[in-house]
């Protein structure tokens, strides 16, 4: 249907004839919903489609942009190596390197008190173990000597 014979259809039908909108339309008696009407909606969601494909490629875009800089900046931090604070004067290399002789000397002491936690809780454990069978001997030897007496 052309919009010269579509707008005179709307405009014959835009009488008392219509009922109340429907979904943003304006349903016409006989006639289902106005096509100006119908064709306008439908416009304005082929623009928000057509803008939401552009974002989408700008979006695409600058998230490849920005990945490339990523990886440039991680190349540029790996070729950076350890830092020892010599540019900073010899009062920050001091308290640089005694912060790491503390944190070596406190990583050693956790060490050595994991070691006697696990050595005590060895030691420990093969104290019950002998005890539960001892304990299990016992039973056991009761158990027979009643089964004995029983036959």
């Amino acid at each position: 249907m052309s919009s010269a014979s579509r707008s005179s259809t709307s405009s014959a039908s835009s009488g008392s004839s219509a009922a109340a909108p429907v979904h943003g339309f304006v349903v016409v008696r006989g006639r289902g919903y106005r096509p100006d009407q119908v064709d306008a909606y439908a416009d304005a969601l082929s623009a928000d489609r057509d803008a939401a494909w552009e974002r989408a490629a700008r979006l695409t875009v600058l998230a490849k942009h920005m990945e490339a800089e990523a990886e440039a900046l991680r190349e540029a931090v790996a070729q950076l190596g350890e830092q020892t604070y010599e540019s900073l004067g010899q009062g920050a290399r001091r308290l640089y390197e005694l912060g790491r002789q503390e944190a070596d000397a406190v990583r050693d002491r956790a060490r050595r008190e994991a070691r006697r936690t696990t050595e005590g809780a060895r030691t420990g454990a093969e104290a019950v173990l002998q005890e539960a069978r001892a304990y299990a001997d016992a039973v056991r030897a009761q158990a027979e000597e009643w089964a004995r007496r029983r036959l």
